[in-house]
């Protein structure tokens, strides 16, 4: 009973969102509402809302997503060739589709950054291509996939790529029944019920504003991922390395990484000075390149780091990197005096230092567990340590390289 009432409540989200679309489609229906200053505003009230919205809640899909139709929007207005509504009318649904299809990230970000600027490349694009050569853009857009005639105003190869997004995201919803889904399904029917209006010649405000709404509801409801992090760190902890291993890609490279003598330094040095260490070195590793992702296994004080799609050579080549920065970092402690008659209690200022020593592995054909690729970073790991500390071992099986020597950069 429990796990249908669940379902009907997920079932609903499907659902709800879809009362934004009669509402666009009877305001622009009505001649008084359609042509007035406030409905001719709400498109562009929505987009600047939207996008506060997700820029204060870090939520860079919706902020890029918001965008897509601004710009899509302000082409239509500005150009109103049959051109650029064909290229818009195919560009949106695959925008659209690909920003809600994207893991979370922050507008604010070089991620962000980057999709922003794939975006505004196609808007130069298309500029570009209508002003060299618009007829064989036209002609090229406009070329009929089967000689039906589907009654609409956008070509069929736009609709198409509205037919594909839809159907990817409605499968999504039915696997998952999150609201993200289901609102990005809604947001391509209410872009697609803009774009034919707008082709046919009628007013296509309603339907923009109702996309960004519906954009930001499913965001908004989408709930957030919640991080363990380690305390000392700051680092993702054991679950999150275990739920990211379920979805690394065939081609990757895991590096195990433990820091030289560690208990040692505990032992002498006493846990808060060990504890600074350890977060200064997790800081450290959290700059290496190659798009490595830093975890915190807290087990034996060991760092794992997901190279996704690299091979162990580039892992190598960037752990070595991280290997020579941690060699430089110091820590300045305060150690106690011993006591001794006559002499008053005092303290000493002295730096230590650290090093990290690293194993890296990667898939094989016949080995796909991750956690037996870990298994092996982590014999390789003990190569390294067993082999004088401070370097890299990368395994290769059956057999494994030799460690690499502290002043190699593997």
């Amino acid at each position: 009973m429990a796990r249908l009432e669940e379902d009907i409540i997920k079932s609903a989200g499907l659902i709800a969102p879809a009362l934004l679309l009669p509402i666009a489609a009877v305001a622009s229906l009505i001649p008084g509402l359609r042509d007035s200053l406030a409905v001719h505003a709400a498109p562009l009230l929505v987009f600047v809302g939207v996008a506060l919205l997700g820029i204060v809640t870090g939520r860079g899909r919706l902020l890029l997503g918001v965008m897509v139709l601004a710009l899509t929007m302000a082409a239509l207005i500005n150009s109103g060739s049959r051109t650029t509504f064909q290229a818009v009318a195919l560009l949106l649904p695959l925008n659209l589709g690909v920003v809600a299809w994207l893991g979370e990230t922050r507008g604010l970000s070089a991620r962000g950054a980057w999709w922003l600027g794939v975006i505004l490349l196609q808007v130069g694009l298309v500029g570009v291509l209508e002003l060299v050569s618009p007829s064989a853009l036209s002609a090229s857009l406009e070329a009929p996939i089967v000689a039906v005639d589907a009654g609409v105003s956008v070509p069929q190869l736009a609709l198409f790529a509205f037919a594909i997004m839809l159907g990817l995201h409605l499968a999504r919803f039915v696997r998952g029944r999150r609201p993200l889904h289901a609102a990005a399904a809604w947001a391509l029917v209410a872009s697609f019920l803009a774009l034919d209006t707008a082709g046919s010649g009628g007013a296509a405000d309603f339907h923009f504003a109702a996309a960004g709404m519906l954009l930001a509801l499913g965001t908004v409801l989408e709930p957030r991922t919640v991080l363990h992090l380690d305390a000392v760190t700051g680092l993702p902890a054991s679950l999150e390395f275990n739920k990211i291993v379920r979805r690394l890609p065939r081609r990757y490279a895991l590096a195990a990484v433990a820091i030289d003598e560690f208990a040692t330094f505990r032992s002498e040095e006493g846990p808060e000075v060990a504890n600074r260490m350890l977060g200064r070195i997790a800081q450290t590793l959290k700059r290496v390149g190659g798009g490595g992702r830093v975890f915190y296994l807290m087990r034996e004080n060991e760092f794992v780091v997901v190279f996704r799609r690299k091979s162990v050579d580039t892992a190598a080549h960037h752990m070595a990197m991280v290997r020579r920065e941690v060699e430089k970092t110091t820590l300045d402690v305060a150690v106690p005096q011993k006591v001794r008659p006559g002499v008053k209690p005092g303290v000493v200022v002295r730096t230590v230092a650290g090093t990290i020593s690293v194993g890296i592995a990667a898939p094989h054909s016949e080995d796909i567990d991750p956690f037996k690729v870990l298994r092996r970073a982590e014999e390789a790991l003990a190569r390294a340590r067993a082999a004088g500390m401070n370097r890299i071992a990368v395994d290769e099986s059956p057999g494994a390289r030799d460690a690499v020597p502290a002043g190699l950069s593997a």
